[in-house]
């Protein structure tokens, strides 16, 4: 993967390395782990439910990992959830935000299942309960209301890094 960090170039790299999760909710596992300051490959690797030995793999997760929390640390809002292009139809996009939501959650609590939301600042269990919830969404929204939820995602999940990463 190198320095592209593209949606199309997340799934070659996840499918190639028979990851269980496609770009969008990997993506969202990545972010979810480096909030909750877990940032280690092999941890993130376990987390996909790839395979460890991929090299393409941990090469991209480094470079990922490595714009994400240097993003998320700078705290200017510029993480944005990785999602299908633009050009692609609303509903797609959709979809991936909700499973961009869903991999978050799943990266926020990964090997500490019994962490609740209460245990954390009300300020950033509020975020995450809207972050579990839309991870539990049915069905898709239009591109206003899209972006609308993406700008929320940017600033709930700044949020919790600033409140929660060590």
């Amino acid at each position: 993967m190198q320095d592209d960090l593209s949606y199309d170039t997340w799934t070659v790299m996840l499918t190639q390395a028979d990851a269980a999760l496609g770009a969008s909710e990997a993506h969202g596992v990545v972010v979810g782990l480096i909030c909750a300051g877990r940032v280690d490959d092999d941890t993130a690797i376990a987390a996909l439910g790839a395979n460890e030995a991929d090299p393409d793999l941990r090469d991209g997760l480094e470079t990922a990992r490595r714009r994400i929390a240097d993003g998320l640390a700078e705290g200017g809002l510029g993480l944005e959830p990785l999602l299908p292009d633009d050009e692609r139809p609303a509903v797609q996009r959709s979809r991936a935000l909700i499973e961009w939501c869903r991999g978050f959650v799943a990266g926020f609590y990964f090997h500490d299942r019994d962490t609740k939301t209460s245990d954390h600042p009300e300020i950033v269990a509020e975020a995450l309960n809207d972050i579990g919830e839309l991870a539990e969404a049915s069905g898709t929204v239009g591109e206003s209301d899209l972006s609308e939820l993406v700008e929320y995602l940017r600033v709930a999940v700044q949020l919790i890094y600033d409140e929660t990463a060590e």
